[in-house]
């Protein structure tokens, strides 16, 4: 493999039309094509981008001059997409979760297995420099061995509502905190128990909240609160939080104010400044820093931040998550 990178782009939502323009800043990446099931999206994001436009992603994957993909489709479509790319010979970064069940994301890696390609599950918050620096504190033993930990991530109402129900909150929000809670205990997780909270009139039978106990190999025991039932005028999109303590000392991350304020007539808002903010024209922070990443180490061959077994462990928390709450009951991993 050359210098530079040749890539597609599946997927232009939110997040597939940032990868877009990440992929088009890099230095080291040619933009090839992108797809997209809207042809009116599609064709307007190719014509932006002086690339390729696809409506079947299947065309794109057939072009002998794409060496990576990034796979940004909704979570249902994970397999088939993932599967295709591995079948074609093209390396995958997955935006995550890795998949929407367990036995789908042992699938996409056995593909990527059997392909001999590469693939790196987008978990955006290993690149987030608050929570990275927290990891590192742990992993060099600064804190000791953990005790206790806490993971808690809180969205307004208008998520739930703008999901409509198509995706559950440990998805959506429970995926980052389920490999962040692992990754900072440096154990796998081997018993959880969860429970949920259904209250909002205007979503019948949708979860607002669910609180899940993990206990952890290593002895550590930890928390994961998940919740998008915050008012819908709330300033900030995100409230989040990570807590550790060891044997040695106490890590904490808390995010609400990222250190900037703007006020209004219409209110307070607080903007995101990390996760990809725009910059003289750029996207920055840590979505940037994630697909560089990608894109440096399949170059280069080296280790990629997120290991496949890191993704699979995730899915298989909110997925024991999940069964607990089915059942009301702990249940083993």
């Amino acid at each position: 493999m050359g210098k530079t990178l040749n890539v597609g782009v599946i997927g232009l939502g939110l997040i597939g039309s940032l990868h877009v323009r990440v992929m088009r800043q890099l230095p080291n990446v040619h933009l090839v094509a992108v797809a997209d099931a809207d042809p009116v999206r599609a064709r307007a994001i190719g014509d932006e981008q002086r690339c390729y436009s696809y409506t079947d992603y299947r065309d794109l994957l057939a072009r002998e001059d794409i060496d990576a993909v990034s796979i940004c489709v909704p979570d249902a479509y994970h397999r088939e997409v993932s599967v295709a790319a591995a079948s074609a010979g093209k390396h995958v970064l997955l935006e995550k979760p890795l998949a929407g069940t367990a036995a789908e994301g042992i699938d996409i890696i056995e593909a990527v297995q059997a392909a001999g390609v590469r693939m790196m599950v987008a978990h955006i918050l290993r690149f987030d420099p608050r929570y990275v620096q927290l990891h590192d504190s742990l992993a060099s033993g600064e804190l000791g061995e953990p005790i206790h930990l806490r993971l808690r991530r809180q969205n307004p109402v208008l998520t739930a509502r703008r999901l409509g129900g198509s995706v559950p909150i440990l998805q959506y929000l429970g995926i980052h905190d389920a490999d962040l809670i692992r990754w900072y205990a440096s154990s796998d997780v081997e018993r959880v128990y969860a429970q949920r909270v259904c209250k909002s009139s205007n979503r019948p039978g949708a979860e607002d909240a669910i609180i899940a106990l993990l206990t952890f190999k290593n002895g550590a025991i930890g928390t994961i609160e998940l919740s998008w039932a915050l008012p819908q005028n709330f300033p900030s999109g995100i409230y989040a939080s990570a807590e550790v303590v060891g044997t040695k000392g106490a890590g904490y991350v808390n995010i609400l104010d990222q250190g900037l304020c703007i006020c209004t007539g219409d209110g307070i808002k607080y903007p995101d400044a990390l996760h990809w903010p725009e910059v003289n024209g750029q996207i920055v922070g840590d979505l940037r820093d994630e697909i560089a990443h990608f894109v440096d180490r399949t170059l280069d061959g080296g280790e990629y931040a997120v290991s496949n077994s890191d993704a699979l462990a995730a899915v298989q928390i909110i997925e024991a998550c999940a069964r607990s709450i089915d059942r009301n009951q702990p249940v083993q991993l």
